[in-house]
């Protein structure tokens, strides 16, 4: 294990040796270094320099040059179109020194020149070449991710003394993207602020890979599943980083995640997964256990002689080995602050700062001696109140780290960053800074100042990020055909067939088979029906569970909806919810305006399949006089795995008590007749997911007066249930294509009573194979066919309460699970 310094040297001293290493390393290795096997003299068909005489030029004449060098010149051939082979040509050793030092942009445009320069150019010998030759350690170049007034939505660069550089759009995260570790061989972990995941990222090709499972980690999220008598355990932190093992060539992304106690600062439990780029498995554990420690997310880990390095919140430190995946502990310094304390890299030593970055307080840079001595010295602090009181106001500063050494007149500084994204240099000592760099006359504008790191280090670099395991799987015909069997399974069978191996559960998470699996393993099956048994905790119960002895439970106020690409979501009396009922996923949704009263169409579940969430609008009467029929509304939606409500304007119309449905692409709610303007037919909301717009549909040719109306989707298709009282029937409307109203069912009750009452009975599903209805009376439950006009009965309860009933749903096979941060 490398050191700093020697045991009897002082911090200056050691700091100064770190620094001459790179010094040491600014100048690249020389060709025959690299290529012992490059000849010392050029080949014959070798550019070579023209010879260097002092004579004059030759004078133009038709007659022979009598001197020996004017005859030299005149026995060379001229080359001319027919004698392309006797053109000088480089050698490919002499091409790839050049193309080595070139940015990383520009060497794979020179990949499109022929086959041969791309296999050359993309060889792991060559990609290592570059990233050693194409940076130099005095001339660092800065990563800017602040968010400016004249923000382009780019990622941006800066090197000291040059302009400020587009590099890629920021487009692939709906957060702010922060950098959280230093450039590994060119790769940086970076995620996007406020549960928008993790990323890595090449910044000089542009290539980024989303992580899974980042947004929310399941290990985060309160959970109960299905299939286990005790729920998984919860974590309420976690930590990245991103290291690279030299022995297995790999990129490992390493999360710990840890329990706190906040009484102790130490962890009740933690947990460390391994996720590793460019291989077909999801994220697994690690082979040995972490200690108890507390880490926070904003203290990421620093790679650095093959460690990853965890700051704990007592000051400690956890390091993980990359290789062997082993786990030990450093001490903090004797004087530790825990206050803003940052961990970093710093010429190729760890090093630990604290101090309050936005006040006059000393601010402490140490190095850590050594591993084996595990002993911290004080490499500098920084007196601010020293400075002028200019530079003071210029520099304050949520947020402020240790960049990198900046090299000046010969000699080295510290390069500092600051959460407004504003660059300056200190001495060791600590002397008056010099401001470097700030954003406001530049393309970004001025910037906000915040506690994220907004800007850090990166490097020139051709080293890939690796691809998506869906990208992985297409690759093998394989993966492809267990892809194409898994997905006809039902819920359980996936799960338990994720234990296989790890290239399974890798594929099973992936959006692509949860999206495939959704559809296909519910493609022309019967409706799967469970009950509702405490909403609360998300506890269901199949149909064919139940016995005489033990029935569902019975709730007087209570609604769920059809399930929309896997998830239901349903409303009682004093909450709202959403769920997967197949994996036992539920969560509450809590409303601020909330007034305790139960109203059926309040919520509203939708999916947008271009940016693969689902949508949950919330509709409230802020206001409603049934005599005047004034009403006012409130409405805001928001994606099933974000808690961020956005406020929306309010429907057109006035919603009716009626549970809304979903078809293609839109939420649909039957209007209140007795609210707002008066309309001789029914009417219909829609609300389009995509463009997040009401609009009002005419409905079928149906009079409210004669029964209740509820809206569903059938066969794909918009459907209204009107009912009559007057016959006791329920005639069944479908839209078509053109928008036009088709009665698609007549259901006759009347020899069925009591058990199937008009007010009580509606439509919820019908059976794709026979082509059957099935009708819920609230303590009845059956199957209507329309072609012998009878009811099958598959469930009733004998209630002599009528006010209460029982809540079936209808629950798709599906692996979907949206975790939410909450």
């Amino acid at each position: 294990m490398g050191r700093c310094g020697s045991a009897h040297e002082g911090p200056r001293a050691a700091f100064g040796i770190c620094i001459a290493k790179k010094e040491k390393e600014k100048h690249c290795v020389p060709p025959t270094a690299v290529w012992p096997h490059l000849p010392q003299t050029l080949p014959r068909n070798a550019v070579r320099p023209p010879p260097v005489s002092s004579a004059p030029p030759a004078r133009a004449t038709s007659e022979p040059a009598a001197t020996g060098m004017e005859e030299e010149e005149e026995a060379r051939p001229v080359p001319t179109a027919d004698s392309n082979q006797e053109a000088p040509v480089l050698p490919p050793e002499v091409i790839t020194e050049i193309l080595a030092r070139l940015p990383a942009k520009s060497v794979g445009r020179f990949r499109c020149v022929s086959r041969a320069w791309c296999a050359m150019l993309s060889t792991s010998y060559f990609v290592d070449l570059h990233l050693r030759c194409a940076n130099r350690p005095d001339h660092p170049r800065l990563l800017l991710t602040a968010v400016g007034s004249g923000y382009d939505g780019h990622l941006h660069s800066w090197r000291p003394g040059g302009a400020v550089e587009k590099l890629k759009p920021d487009d692939f995260s709906d957060g702010v993207i922060v950098p959280v570790t230093k450039p590994c061989r060119g790769l940086i972990l970076v995620r996007g602020a406020g549960y928008c995941g993790y990323f890595v990222c090449n910044p000089s090709t542009g290539d980024v890979l989303a992580l899974p499972d980042t947004e929310a980690p399941m290990k985060t999220t309160q959970r109960t599943k299905l299939f286990q008598p005790h729920p998984p355990p919860l974590f309420f932190d976690v930590s990245y980083g991103l290291g690279y093992c030299t022995v297995r060539k790999e990129f490992k992304v390493v999360r710990l995640f840890c329990d706190p106690e906040i009484e102790t600062g130490l962890a009740i439990a933690t947990n460390c997964e391994v996720f590793v780029l460019d291989r077909p498995a999801y994220w697994r554990p690690t082979a040995e256990e972490p200690p108890l420690r507390w880490v926070v997310e904003n203290k990421p880990a620093v790679f650095l002689n093959g460690y990853l390095h965890f700051l704990c919140h007592d000051g400690s430190i956890v390091t993980f080995r990359i290789s062997d995946e082993t786990f030990g502990l450093l001490p903090p310094p004797s004087c530790f602050e825990n206050a803003a304390s940052v961990m970093t890299e710093l010429d190729g030593c760890l090093c630990l700062c604290y101090g309050e970055p936005d006040s006059e307080d000393l601010y402490h840079v140490s190095f850590l001696r050594g591993y084996n001595e595990a002993r911290w010295e004080t490499l500098c602090s920084i007196d601010r109140t020293t400075w002028l009181e200019t530079e003071r106001m210029l520099l304050d500063s949520l947020w402020m780290a240790p960049l990198g050494i900046y090299f000046s007149d010969g000699g080295q500084k510290i390069m500092f960053g600051t959460g407004a994204c504003k660059v300056f240099a200190v001495d060791v000592d600590g002397s008056a800074p010099q401001i470097l760099f700030t954003p406001d006359d530049t393309i970004i504008g001025s910037c906000e100042d915040d506690n994220l790191p907004v800007l850090g280090l990166y490097d020139e670099s051709l080293v890939p990020v690796g691809r998506t395991i869906e990208e992985i799987i297409s690759s093998s015909p394989t993966a492809e055909a267990w892809f194409d069997i898994l997905k006809w399974l039902p819920v359980r069978s996936v799960l338990e067939l994720s234990l296989v191996c790890r290239e399974w559960r890798a594929m099973i998470m992936t959006d692509h088979f949860i999206q495939s699996h959704v559809i296909h393993a519910n493609f022309n099956k019967s409706p799967r029906i469970m009950f509702i048994m405490d909403p609360r905790f998300g506890m269901y119960m199949d149909l064919e569970k139940f016995t005489d002895g033990h029935g569902p439970h019975l709730i007087s106020d209570l609604v769920c909806s059809q399930p929309v690409h896997g998830l239901n979501v349903g409303s009682c009396a004093f909450w709202d919810f959403v769920c997967n009922p197949a994996i036992g996923y539920c969560e509450h949704i809590s409303f601020d305006d909330n007034d305790g009263t139960f109203f059926a169409g309040r919520i509203g579940l939708g999916y947008n399949s271009e940016i693969n969430k689902h949508v949950v609008v919330h509709i409230t009467y802020k206001e409603k006089n049934l005599e005047t029929r004034y009403y006012e509304v409130q409405c805001k939606m928001r994606y099933v795995n974000q808690e961020q409500w956005r406020p929306l304007d309010p429907p057109p119309r006035p919603v009716a008590a009626v549970p809304p449905t979903f078809v293609n692409g839109k939420i649909f709610w039957m209007v209140e007749p007795n609210l707002g303007p008066v309309s001789a037919t029914c009417e219909i909301v829609s609300f389009d997911v995509q463009t997040l717009e009401f609009e009002v549909l005419q409905g079928p040719p149906c009079s409210h007066d004669c029964g209740h109306m509820t809206i569903l989707q059938l066969h794909g298709a918009l459907c209204v249930a009107c009912s009559d009282r007057r016959v006791n029937t329920i005639d069944v409307w479908m839209t078509e294509d053109h928008g036009f109203w088709l009665m698609k069912y007549h259901i006759e009750l009347e020899k069925f009573l009591p058990d199937y009452l008009l007010e009580n009975t509606t439509p919820i599903a019908v059976d794709p194979k026979d082509g059957r209805i099935l009708l819920n009376a609230g303590w009845s439950l059956g199957y209507y066919d329309p072609k012998t006009l009878e009811i099958e009965t598959i469930y009733t309860e004998n209630i002599p309460d009528h006010g209460i009933k029982f809540c079936p749903i209808i629950c798709h096979e599906s692996l979907v699970w949206p975790f939410s941060p909450s």
